[in-house]
């Protein structure tokens, strides 16, 4: 369905097939393979990255190293095959490579390392540090990026290198994981930030300050499902004290939340105290945001509250709940891992919190608008309100005309800020639970 879309996009977006450029034709084949690897156990790890200051601009900074590698567990064959199955993987690569290199600039070999083979592409117009290879480890097909980390997989994999998962800590917080576990994300934060801040201007430490992980070393989270919902957990260790913080837990049985969840949909009900945790991910991505466009943005949000009339921590954040709930109903026809409902508890006062709501969507929508008529450029994307009260973004033309793409989308109801991936989806939720959200307060 993925690559069947993709060349359809070729064609509808770039006339004849290959007239895309060559940064939109990789970009839509990382699509392909993202749509190829969710579907299956993966790991996703960055090993190293640094930046260095640009000739002309000492302040800004460009990619120096980078060394990245994407593992992917592989289906068996069909057929009563039962050898793992990489030509998928295979396909994309090889129509990535035809359409970005040259016989005069490319060169592919083929290597081998710890008795695995796998195919190493280097090109003379890029850095040293861009080289890529792929390969299969038995059940596993291993995709990497910089100099030399495909044999340093190949060597961890046959247990000749140490991996990070075997480190004393994590190995004890992580236990034995059970059978249902869905994603692991080990943090090594104090490498991280020691390598990528002095490259960033100190933005990996903002971000971290955004979520209150200054004094954070060691990180590990685990999520799985347990029947339809999901258990989520967190590990921290500082100098003095390692924490562990329950996120969403599956045994959850508060039944007025439970029933906002259609059935047979997966769910998570998570405890996450809307006054404090919406403020951290506004900030942390403000954080890695450059200077200038920290500042516009900062100066945007002043203006929309007090051109509106409202003050964002006093009549919105002070009045939400502590629990977030999120389920896949309705599904995104792509199947989608972001594209999810989501249902925001409200605390109390849901009249002013519906009435904040609107005037900071209002005061965006101006903001666009503003914006556009000083660039003369229309807007890539407008805000829109339907009569029932549905806020949505409409992706528009380079001629202003709506494209029929809308989304995400937000509605305000007694008991939740309720958002989904599309006005149709949301209204497709409303229509499903009816009273359960629209209800009064309790």
């Amino acid at each position: 369905m993925v690559q069947t879309l993709l060349e359809v996009g070729t064609r509808v977006f770039g006339g004849e097939r290959g007239a895309l450029d060559r940064s939109a034709q990789l970009g839509m084949r990382v699509a392909e393979m993202f749509g190829l690897t969710i579907r299956q156990a993966h790991a996703l790890v960055l090993i190293d990255a640094s930046a260095k200051p640009t000739r002309t601009d000492p302040v800004a900074r460009r990619l120096d190293q980078l060394q990245f590698a994407l593992i992917v567990q592989l289906q068996k064959g069909g057929a009563g095959n039962e050898q793992a199955d990489a030509e998928p993987f295979l396909r994309i690569i090889q129509k990535a490579v035809n359409e970005q290199t040259d016989q005069t600039s490319a060169a592919l070999e083929t290597r081998r390392s710890e008795g695995c083979t796998y195919q190493e592409l280097r090109d003379t117009r890029l850095p040293t540090w861009a080289t890529v290879a792929w390969g299969q480890i038995d059940g596993y097909f291993v995709l990497t990026v910089g100099e030399g980390v495909w044999p340093m997989i190949a060597r961890v994999a046959a247990g000749r290198l140490p991996a990070l998962s075997r480190e004393e800590w994590y190995a004890r917080v992580r236990g034995r994981p059970p059978a249902t576990t869905l994603v692991e994300v080990f943090l090594a934060i104090d490498n991280l930030r020691r390598r990528l801040d002095p490259c960033v201007d100190g933005r990996v430490g903002a971000f971290l300050r955004a979520w209150e992980l200054d004094e954070v070393r060691r990180a590990y989270w685990v999520a799985g499902f347990e029947g339809r919902a999901l258990n989520c957990r967190g590990c921290f260790a500082s100098a003095a004290e390692t924490v562990t913080r329950v996120y969403a837990d599956a045994g959850f049985r508060q039944s007025s939340l439970l029933r906002t969840v259609p059935a047979e949909a997966r769910y998570a009900v998570f405890d996450l105290p809307a006054e404090r945790f919406l403020p951290s991910l506004f900030n942390s991505l403000l954080a890695i945001q450059g200077v200038r466009t920290r500042a516009n943005i900062d100066r945007t949000w002043n203006e929309i509250q007090a051109e509106q009339g409202f003050d964002v921590e006093r009549d919105l954040l002070s009045h939400l709940g502590r629990h977030v709930v999120v389920h896949n109903d309705p599904p995104h026809p792509l199947r989608l891992p972001l594209a999810a409902t989501a249902l925001i508890e409200i605390g109390d006062d849901p009249t002013l919190v519906r009435t904040t709501v609107d005037r900071m969507c209002a005061g965006f929508r101006a903001a666009l608008e503003r914006a556009a008529a000083r660039s003369g450029n229309p807007p890539p994307f407008t805000l829109h309100r339907d009569e029932d009260g549905v806020w949505y973004l409409r992706l528009m033309s380079r001629g202003s005309s709506w494209l029929g793409l809308a989304g995400p989308a937000l509605v305000v109801t007694d008991r939740f800020i309720i958002v989904s991936w599309s006005p149709l989806a949301l209204r497709e939720y409303l229509d499903k639970v009816g009273p359960t959200v629209r209800g009064p307060h309790r």
